[in-house]
């Protein structure tokens, strides 16, 4: 059943959805997108609330045994229950001006703080990337170097023609690159798509 069960959905559903795609039938159509729209709901708030219960377990257990860096896991639990309890509280939920001023201000403060570090760790790998080891990398150097100095004012003062050659590259060699990422792209969806519509993928059910 464990097996049965979810595949069984994955294939109604699958099917159920090919089918108002393919049948243009107005009635179908409204009632298909209404109802896969509530269990999208449905589904995502139910996994939202088993990560949150999965999370508190694994981080309220850490503190308990006071594993190493437990006072994170302390302040993550309190911050969350925090930010939980202002939304139940107050009348206007996630819009009161108190749930909005902490995650305005710490929330999005926190998540802009961690971008700002990855910031290194990308110019680390991109330095690694460009380092001209042979006429690949030759290529992607020189393309990128032409991209920056075409969109900076140095790259204006030194010539004139370079925002029209980093024009070029981008709707050229730019468009092909990206139009071909998405076709490879969208094959491989339907190939997984097809694999967990007939049940040959079964990594949704962690096997």
């Amino acid at each position: 059943m464990r097996r049965t069960l979810p595949i069984a959905i994955t294939m109604t559903v699958g099917f159920i959805v090919m089918f108002r795609d393919i049948f243009d039938i107005p009635e179908v159509a409204s009632w298909v997108t209404k109802y896969i729209a509530m269990g999208n709901t449905l589904s995502s708030n139910a996994a939202a609330a088993l990560g949150f219960i999965v999370l508190t377990r694994l981080h309220f257990r850490r503190i308990i045994s006071r594993r190493n860096d437990w006072k994170y896991s302390a302040t993550l639990l309190s911050c969350a229950a925090a930010m939980l309890l202002m939304g139940l509280i107050f009348e206007r939920g996630q819009d009161a001006p108190v749930y909005q001023f902490f995650y305005q201000n710490i929330a999005i403060r926190s998540g802009e703080m961690v971008f700002a570090m990855l910031a290194y760790f990308v110019a680390s790998a991109a330095y690694r990337a460009f380092r001209v080891r042979n006429i690949e990398a030759t290529l992607l150097l020189t393309t990128a170097i032409l991209v920056m100095l075409g969109g900076i004012t140095v790259g204006n003062a030194i010539w004139s023609g370079m925002p029209d050659v980093k024009a070029w590259i981008m709707n050229n060699l730019g468009t092909a690159t990206t139009r071909a990422l998405g076709f490879g792209t969208t094959l491989g969806a339907l190939s997984q798509s097809a694999r967990n519509l007939f049940g040959l993928e079964r990594g949704y059910m962690s096997e």
